[in-house]
């Protein structure tokens, strides 16, 4: 009987130091698995962060092209205005 005991007792210790490692190993994984995230999460910040830095240039960018279309516009209209006072100016001189 004695035997029986001791050998349980054994027996629930192996078994409790399998459990303890075991628990172990899995914060241990966990903790690595988190500073993985953790670090994704840091380089996921720092991108947003470029990106709204990207969106503001462009959409200044953006804002310039516009000013720049309409001067454009405007240059265009008084080239054909010119053009098309010289092509009338050009059927009035005769030709040989």
């Amino acid at each position: 009987m004695v035997l029986a005991i001791v050998a349980s007792g054994v027996v629930l210790v192996l078994r409790g130091l399998r459990v303890w490692r075991s628990v172990k190993s899995l914060t241990r994984a966990v903790n690595e698995a988190l500073t993985g995230v953790m670090a994704t999460a840091a380089s996921a910040e720092a991108h947003a962060a470029a990106l709204s830095e990207h969106t503001e240039r462009l959409t200044l960018a953006a804002e310039r092209l516009q000013v720049s279309l309409a001067r454009l516009a405007v240059l265009r209209a008084a080239a054909d205005e010119f053009k098309r006072s010289v092509n009338g100016l050009r059927g009035a001189v005769p030709r040989k």
